[in-house]
């Protein structure tokens, strides 16, 4: 299948009640059976070929487990990375501008509850939306620009929000929530705006100079010289791993972030604070946030009710990213779990007319209203986005349909209203619904 062009979604756990399990011992690298297990789970993971990076636990203020695993055959792969690997981290500068709008509230420099007209006034629309609205994805924003621009890096921040003053609001703010890249960055452009500074410059002053994150920077609108050890992205493509670009032409630049585990896990640790743990908890038992792009995949979480903190990375997009969330806190907390297995989908046969009642255009509202369609030619049963043919599915069963056998990525049809059927798209072990036009 062509490469579905995507953003990753916030993916979290479930808010889970459970009693960390205790720490065996005191020193540096504690081999407890929850280290063992961990490594063994990891290990698996590389080997059938969904996992390539590092990962990074702590409990207790113990480490529970610090290790690269990889995918490569050979010493000079470009899959190789190492503990002191630098790789992007993409949405986690989200979380990042929801503890600055914490320290800056601390500091009365800015109240959520204030409008974004209040910093930017030439923007009518944005009476009608509030900090707490961009912190909470409720902006009425919509994912993306409705336009597509494949030198968009190169825009500066005044630039972007130009562009995002075109934007329609999908709905009054508020009344619903859909995750907005673009809400993020008019947060980013306001702090900016309050500390006279670029976002990922006060993000320097105030967390990754003072907390020693010194092979943490990024790479437009801060200049360190520090980025000596850059991770290179990798996905699939016609059933061949191949390496892509870290910056890709059509992405944008505040906050282009590069950091390394540990210090990411600095940061992590930093925000476990009282003063940040309240407002950014709201009882979900945790704090954290997901990010990824072409090629890449990151994670940083601290949890509250299992009380561990957590970061991983992989330089391979190809990999059961919420699965290995949740086998992480079934391990952590000593509940049942299996090991990864190769997945090796095995097409059959169905009737044309069970493929005819699926045929029409999904509108997928939490993937920037993108038209997923699926056609019968012929026999076959073709999936188009966008309009673009993108490739022919194959059945698994009377409702579910893949592209790769090897891939947990996969289509399901639902019933819905009257004769209708609702879409669910299982991405990276995140659904997706669409619903039909």
């Amino acid at each position: 299948m062509k490469k579905v062009k995507y953003l990753l979604l916030v993916i979290m756990l479930i808010n889970l009640n459970c009693a960390p399990e205790p720490s065996s011992t005191k020193n540096d690298h504690a081999k407890d059976e929850r280290s063992v297990k961990l490594d063994e789970y990891f290990k698996k993971l590389a080997k059938i070929k969904r996992f390539n990076g590092g990962v990074f636990i702590k409990s207790n203020d113990e480490i529970v487990l610090k290790e690269i695993y990889s995918m490569a055959d050979k010493e000079n792969s470009s899959f190789q990375v190492d503990l002191a690997s630098q790789f992007d981290i993409h949405s986690i500068s989200k979380l990042m501008s929801k503890a600055s709008v914490i320290k800056m509230e601390e500091r009365g420099q800015i109240n959520r509850n204030d409008k974004v007209s209040k910093y930017i006034s030439d923007y009518p629309i944005a009476d009608q939306i509030t900090i707490q609205h961009l912190l909470d994805n409720q902006s009425g924003l919509p994912r993306e620009l409705s336009i597509e621009d494949d030198n968009l890096i190169e825009k500066s921040p005044k630039e972007l929000v130009e562009l995002i003053k075109k934007e329609k609001l999908l709905y009054q703010p508020g009344s619903e929530k859909l995750y907005s890249n673009l809400g993020f960055e008019l947060l980013y452009y306001i702090i900016s705006e309050i500390s006279g500074k670029s976002f990922v410059k006060y993000l320097d002053d105030e967390y990754f100079t003072p907390l020693n994150m010194n092979d943490t920077g990024a790479h437009f609108h801060l200049d360190k010289n520090n980025l000596k050890r850059k991770v290179r992205n990798h996905l699939k493509k016609d059933n061949e791993i191949i390496e892509v670009p870290n910056i890709e032409r059509e992405g944008k630049n505040q906050a282009r972030i590069y950091s390394t585990l540990s210090d990411l896990m600095k940061f992590i640790e930093e925000i476990k604070k009282e003063n940040y743990r309240q407002l950014l908890n709201k009882d979900k038992g945790y704090i954290g946030w997901s990010g990824g792009g072409e090629g890449i995949v990151s994670h940083a979480r601290t949890s509250i009710n299992s009380n561990y903190d957590l970061v991983f990375f992989s330089n391979y997009d190809e990999i059961p990213f919420k699965k290995i969330q949740d086998d992480i806190e079934k391990i952590m907390t000593g509940k049942p779990y299996e090991l990864p297995k190769e997945i090796n989908r095995q097409a059959v046969k169905i009737k044309k007319e069970t493929m005819q009642r699926y045929v029409g255009k999904y509108d997928m509202a939490e993937f920037n209203h993108h038209e997923f369609e699926f056609r019968l030619e012929d026999d076959d049963f073709v999936f188009y986005q966008n309009g673009e043919r993108n490739t022919t599915l194959n059945a698994e069963n009377d409702n579910t349909f893949f592209d790769e056998p090897s891939s947990e990525d996969i289509f399901i049809f639902r019933p819905d209203k009257g004769e209708n059927y609702k879409l669910i798209y299982k991405f990276k072990g995140t659904e997706i619904v669409g619903l039909k036009k």
